[in-house]
Protein backbone atom coordinates (compact mmCIF):
# COMPACT_ATOMS: atom_id res chain seq x y z
CA UNK A 1 0.00 0.00 0.00
CA UNK A 2 2.73 2.39 1.45
CA UNK A 3 4.86 1.42 -2.49
CA UNK A 4 1.39 2.27 -4.53
CA UNK A 5 0.97 5.83 -2.71
CA UNK A 6 4.41 6.78 -3.19
CA UNK A 7 4.42 5.88 -6.77
CA UNK A 8 1.10 7.69 -7.03
CA UNK A 9 2.80 10.85 -5.16
CA UNK A 10 5.47 10.64 -7.87
CA UNK A 11 3.22 10.71 -10.81
CA UNK A 12 1.69 13.66 -10.01
CA UNK A 13 4.13 15.65 -8.93
CA UNK A 14 5.36 14.69 -12.89
CA UNK A 15 2.05 15.27 -14.00
CA UNK A 16 2.56 18.94 -12.62
CA UNK A 17 6.20 19.19 -13.66
CA UNK A 18 4.90 18.29 -16.93
CA UNK A 19 1.78 20.91 -17.25
CA UNK A 20 4.10 24.09 -15.45
CA UNK A 21 6.85 23.37 -18.04
CA UNK A 22 4.18 23.16 -20.65
CA UNK A 23 2.33 26.06 -19.48
CA UNK A 24 5.72 28.06 -19.69
CA UNK A 25 6.77 26.81 -23.48
CA UNK A 26 2.93 28.18 -24.19
CA UNK A 27 3.66 31.68 -22.45
CA UNK A 28 6.55 31.60 -24.28
CA UNK A 29 5.34 31.53 -27.81
CA UNK A 30 2.71 33.97 -26.76
CA UNK A 31 4.58 36.04 -25.89
CA UNK A 32 6.93 35.32 -29.26
CA UNK A 33 3.76 36.18 -31.27
CA UNK A 34 3.05 39.48 -29.48
CA UNK A 35 6.46 40.95 -29.92
CA UNK A 36 7.02 39.93 -33.63
CA UNK A 37 3.05 40.13 -34.47
CA UNK A 38 2.65 36.94 -35.65
CA UNK A 39 -0.53 35.64 -36.71
CA UNK A 40 -1.16 31.78 -37.97
CA UNK A 41 -4.34 30.21 -39.80
CA UNK A 42 -4.77 26.99 -37.16
CA UNK A 43 -3.65 24.33 -39.15
CA UNK A 44 -0.36 26.83 -39.36
CA UNK A 45 -0.35 27.69 -35.52
CA UNK A 46 0.82 24.04 -35.14
CA UNK A 47 3.28 23.71 -37.01
CA UNK A 48 4.75 26.72 -36.29
CA UNK A 49 4.47 26.10 -32.55
CA UNK A 50 6.50 22.70 -33.27
CA UNK A 51 9.14 24.46 -35.19
CA UNK A 52 9.83 27.04 -32.28
CA UNK A 53 9.88 24.94 -28.86
CA UNK A 54 12.16 22.57 -31.48
CA UNK A 55 14.10 25.84 -31.92
CA UNK A 56 13.60 26.39 -28.34
CA UNK A 57 15.24 23.46 -27.02
CA UNK A 58 18.06 23.56 -29.49
CA UNK A 59 19.05 27.22 -28.12
CA UNK A 60 18.75 26.00 -24.14
CA UNK A 61 20.56 22.93 -24.49
CA UNK A 62 23.38 24.64 -26.23
CA UNK A 63 23.53 27.22 -23.57
CA UNK A 64 23.54 24.91 -21.46
CA UNK A 65 27.18 23.45 -23.18
CA UNK A 66 28.74 26.86 -21.59
CA UNK A 67 30.55 27.33 -25.23
CA UNK A 68 32.29 30.50 -25.93
CA UNK A 69 29.05 32.03 -27.14
CA UNK A 70 25.22 31.75 -26.51
CA UNK A 71 22.51 31.55 -28.80
CA UNK A 72 18.98 33.76 -28.51
CA UNK A 73 15.54 33.47 -29.89
CA UNK A 74 15.18 35.87 -32.85
CA UNK A 75 12.07 36.83 -35.72
CA UNK A 76 13.26 33.28 -37.63
CA UNK A 77 12.00 31.35 -34.48
CA UNK A 78 9.29 29.62 -35.64
CA UNK A 79 11.29 29.17 -39.31
CA UNK A 80 12.70 25.88 -40.23
CA UNK A 81 16.49 26.29 -41.60
CA UNK A 82 15.97 25.59 -45.21
CA UNK A 83 12.88 28.40 -45.22
CA UNK A 84 15.30 30.69 -43.40
CA UNK A 85 17.94 30.00 -46.68
CA UNK A 86 15.29 30.25 -49.36
CA UNK A 87 14.10 33.70 -47.90
CA UNK A 88 17.24 35.56 -47.29
CA UNK A 89 20.19 34.00 -49.22
CA UNK A 90 20.89 34.62 -52.52
CA UNK A 91 21.06 31.38 -54.49
CA UNK A 92 23.54 32.35 -57.10
CA UNK A 93 26.63 34.87 -57.33
CA UNK A 94 27.85 36.24 -60.84
CA UNK A 95 31.33 34.72 -61.79
CA UNK A 96 33.19 37.90 -61.51
CA UNK A 97 31.99 38.55 -58.29
CA UNK A 98 33.82 35.08 -56.94
CA UNK A 99 37.34 34.89 -55.60
CA UNK A 100 38.04 38.61 -56.44
CA UNK A 101 41.27 40.58 -55.00
CA UNK A 102 42.35 43.63 -55.05
CA UNK A 103 46.11 44.88 -55.17
CA UNK A 104 48.17 46.45 -53.15
CA UNK A 105 50.57 49.68 -54.40
CA UNK A 106 52.76 50.86 -52.34
CA UNK A 107 52.04 52.55 -49.18
CA UNK A 108 52.44 51.80 -45.64
CA UNK A 109 50.05 49.15 -44.00
CA UNK A 110 49.09 49.06 -40.10
CA UNK A 111 49.12 45.91 -38.72
CA UNK A 112 46.04 46.41 -37.20
CA UNK A 113 43.12 48.92 -38.62
CA UNK A 114 39.27 49.16 -37.97
CA UNK A 115 37.72 51.03 -39.70
CA UNK A 116 34.59 50.90 -36.53
CA UNK A 117 36.64 52.45 -34.61
CA UNK A 118 36.74 55.52 -36.51
CA UNK A 119 32.84 56.07 -36.32
CA UNK A 120 32.35 55.54 -39.80
CA UNK A 121 30.60 52.33 -40.28
CA UNK A 122 27.03 51.65 -39.27
CA UNK A 123 25.45 49.37 -37.04
CA UNK A 124 24.46 45.86 -38.31
CA UNK A 125 20.87 46.18 -39.51
CA UNK A 126 17.73 43.83 -39.48
CA UNK A 127 16.69 43.03 -43.49
CA UNK A 128 13.83 40.84 -41.77
CA UNK A 129 12.06 38.02 -44.28
CA UNK A 130 13.33 39.77 -47.49
CA UNK A 131 16.03 38.56 -49.50
CA UNK A 132 18.02 42.00 -50.28
CA UNK A 133 21.11 41.98 -48.69
CA UNK A 134 22.61 43.53 -51.34
CA UNK A 135 20.88 46.63 -50.32
CA UNK A 136 22.30 46.76 -47.37
CA UNK A 137 25.46 46.03 -49.03
CA UNK A 138 24.85 49.11 -51.45
CA UNK A 139 23.51 51.23 -48.45
CA UNK A 140 26.74 50.06 -45.88
CA UNK A 141 29.16 51.03 -48.67
CA UNK A 142 27.42 54.54 -49.20
CA UNK A 143 27.59 55.52 -46.09
CA UNK A 144 31.01 54.85 -44.84
CA UNK A 145 32.31 56.24 -48.10
CA UNK A 146 30.31 59.21 -47.67
CA UNK A 147 31.59 59.28 -43.76
CA UNK A 148 35.13 58.92 -44.40
CA UNK A 149 35.19 61.89 -47.11
CA UNK A 150 32.82 64.58 -44.63
CA UNK A 151 33.18 63.26 -40.90
CA UNK A 152 28.93 62.88 -41.12
CA UNK A 153 27.68 58.85 -40.68
CA UNK A 154 24.51 59.00 -43.14
CA UNK A 155 21.71 56.51 -42.78
CA UNK A 156 20.83 55.73 -46.51
CA UNK A 157 17.61 53.99 -47.60
CA UNK A 158 17.78 49.80 -48.14
CA UNK A 159 14.00 50.50 -48.93
CA UNK A 160 14.57 52.84 -51.89
CA UNK A 161 16.53 50.42 -53.60
CA UNK A 162 14.77 46.87 -53.31
CA UNK A 163 11.66 48.70 -54.70
CA UNK A 164 13.39 51.37 -57.41
CA UNK A 165 16.06 49.47 -58.46
CA UNK A 166 14.30 46.48 -60.52
CA UNK A 167 14.98 48.67 -63.58
CA UNK A 168 18.67 48.09 -63.00
CA UNK A 169 18.47 44.39 -62.72
CA UNK A 170 17.85 43.76 -59.42
CA UNK A 171 14.65 41.40 -58.19
CA UNK A 172 13.59 42.98 -55.52
CA UNK A 173 13.35 40.42 -51.89
CA UNK A 174 14.37 37.63 -54.17
CA UNK A 175 18.28 39.08 -54.62
CA UNK A 176 20.27 41.34 -56.27
CA UNK A 177 23.73 43.21 -56.66
CA UNK A 178 24.84 46.30 -54.44
CA UNK A 179 26.58 47.41 -57.92
CA UNK A 180 22.79 48.29 -59.13
CA UNK A 181 22.28 50.23 -55.96
CA UNK A 182 25.23 52.32 -56.82
CA UNK A 183 24.57 53.33 -60.60
CA UNK A 184 20.86 54.21 -59.09
CA UNK A 185 22.42 56.44 -56.89
CA UNK A 186 24.31 58.00 -59.54
CA UNK A 187 21.65 58.85 -61.50
CA UNK A 188 18.91 59.59 -59.04
CA UNK A 189 20.39 60.05 -55.72
CA UNK A 190 19.49 57.76 -52.47
CA UNK A 191 17.00 58.82 -49.87
CA UNK A 192 17.99 58.95 -46.01
CA UNK A 193 15.84 55.61 -44.25
CA UNK A 194 14.12 58.30 -42.05
CA UNK A 195 12.73 59.58 -45.42
CA UNK A 196 12.25 56.25 -47.16
CA UNK A 197 11.46 53.75 -44.03
CA UNK A 198 12.68 50.45 -44.45
CA UNK A 199 9.58 47.41 -44.65
CA UNK A 200 11.01 44.85 -45.85
CA UNK A 201 8.74 44.11 -49.00
CA UNK A 202 8.67 44.39 -52.44
CA UNK A 203 6.18 47.72 -52.13
CA UNK A 204 6.32 50.11 -55.71
CA UNK A 205 8.96 52.46 -55.79
CA UNK A 206 7.90 55.86 -54.12
CA UNK A 207 10.74 58.32 -54.35
CA UNK A 208 9.89 60.94 -51.88
CA UNK A 209 9.65 64.16 -53.33
CA UNK A 210 11.52 67.49 -52.03
CA UNK A 211 13.80 65.39 -49.95
CA UNK A 212 17.51 65.73 -49.43
CA UNK A 213 19.34 62.80 -51.17
CA UNK A 214 23.26 61.94 -51.18
CA UNK A 215 24.20 61.48 -55.03
CA UNK A 216 27.75 59.47 -55.35
CA UNK A 217 29.22 60.99 -58.69
CA UNK A 218 31.56 57.60 -59.67
CA UNK A 219 32.76 54.43 -59.25
CA UNK A 220 36.24 52.07 -59.32
CA UNK A 221 36.16 48.93 -59.56
CA UNK A 222 35.89 46.42 -62.64
CA UNK A 223 32.31 46.06 -63.25
CA UNK A 224 32.51 44.07 -66.28
CA UNK A 225 30.81 41.15 -66.22
CA UNK A 226 32.56 37.53 -67.43
CA UNK A 227 31.03 34.67 -69.64
CA UNK A 228 27.73 35.63 -71.43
Amino acid sequence: MLAILIFFCLTINLFNQLRIENSLLNREWEDYKFKYNLKFSRDEEIVRQETFLQNYQFIVDTNAKNLNFTLEMNQFGHLKTHKISKSLIQKEIPKSYQNKSLKIVGGYIPKKFDWREKGVVSPVKNQFECGCGYAFSATGAMESAFAIATGKLPYLSEQEIVSCTRNYGNRGCEGGLPEKGFFYSMNKGLSTSADYPYTADEAPCRRPKKKKSLQIEGLWGNWQRQGT
